[in-house]
Formats: structure tokens, C-alpha cells, sequence
């Protein structure tokens, strides 16, 4: 299961300072994480790109580029998929029936994943899709 953050950043994030809503992070952070990666299209966006000497991105036999490994060989992420997971959290935190920052405007059609502000934190990293 996707996990972008710890219960303790979350806490930290959304000025949690009691077990009252722990029920909430754990089925939460799994979700926004999980959708922070749906709305990136592609898993090796999530993360830090390992670059050789020369700064170029470093890819498999596919052509996919790789990520960067830290001292436990485990890939690093993005502080941009850190970020959006963050912001997103603290609107569904906030927003829990929808409203706000949530609010999907009748004109724009399906296809909200995330609120304005995470999406905004992860619009660099995605690849442009065209229908």
C-alpha cells in the first residue's frame, strides 16, 4: 500500500496534537497517496531521477528513467509528491463533506482527483495528455 507520509508528518501537518483522529490517517494517507500516484500517470514520476556524471537521466532497457536509491536502496521521492500528498491531506482534512477547496466546478467536467493546490504542487511532474 502507498504511503507518501508518515502518520507523524500528517499530525505535524494538520496541527494534530491528540489519537482522535488516527482512525481518519489511517485510512486517509493511503488514499491521497494512491491518488497523488493515479493523477502522475506514471509510476517514475513520484521520484527523485537518478542521474549519471554528466546530469543526464540514467534509464532501463525500456527507457524508463530510473530513481534515485537512498542508503537503504529504497527510492527517493519527489518533495513534490511529498508536498501535494500534504496539501491534499489537510484539504480532505478540512473539507470533509466535499466543500471548498473539493468543490469540482459544474463547468469542468469529471476528472478531479486532487484539490487545486496539490494539483498545482504536482502540474510539473506530469506528463500533458491530450484526449
Amino acid at each position: 500500500m502507498l504511503e507518501f507520509v508518515t502518520p507523524a508528518d500528517a499530525r505535524e501537518q494538520l496541527r494534530i496534537d491528540s489519537d482522535a483522529d488516527d482512525r481518519w490517517l489511517v485510512i486517509w494517507i493511503p488514499a491521497v497517496s494512491a491518488s497523488v500516484a493515479a493523477w502522475l500517470k506514471q509510476e517514475w514520476r513520484l521520484y527523485v531521477l537518478l542521474r549519471d556524471s554528466s546530469g543526464e537521466v540514467v534509464r532501463d532497457s525500456s527507457g524508463i528513467p530510473l530513481p534515485a536509491l537512498d542508503s537503504d536502496d529504497l527510492p527517493i521521492l519527489h518533495p513534490s509528491v511529498i508536498a501535494a500528498t500534504l496539501l491534499e491531506l489537510a484539504s480532505q482534512y478540512r473539507y470533509r463533506e466535499g466543500e471548498g477547496d473539493n468543490v469540482v466546478p459544474a463547468d469542468a467536467g469529471h476528472g478531479y482527483v486532487l484539490s487545486r493546490a496539490a494539483t498545482a504542487q504536482l502540474a510539473p511532474l506530469r506528463r500533458t495528455t491530450v484526449a
